[in-house]
């Protein structure tokens, strides 16, 4: 299996590659962003304009609740 490190700033967490992030990031953002990034997660498609519009607004959700 392979993995990747969670995308959220500071977190080192491995997580396996069909997961977006971690459990405890993915739950911290907002569910339209978390429903945003599973209907783009489609492995066939790989990185179409929606996916990276869901994963910058993953990003902004995350910086938001840091603040």
């Amino acid at each position: 299996m392979t993995a990747h490190t969670c995308p959220r700033r500071g977190c080192s967490i491995q997580v396996p590659d069909a997961l977006f992030a971690c459990r405890d990031d993915w739950f911290a953002l907002s569910r339209p962003v978390r429903a945003a990034i599973y209907a783009t997660s489609k492995p066939s498609k790989g990185f179409t304009r929606e996916r990276l519009d869901a994963i910058k607004a993953a990003l902004e959700d995350w910086e938001g609740a840091d603040r």
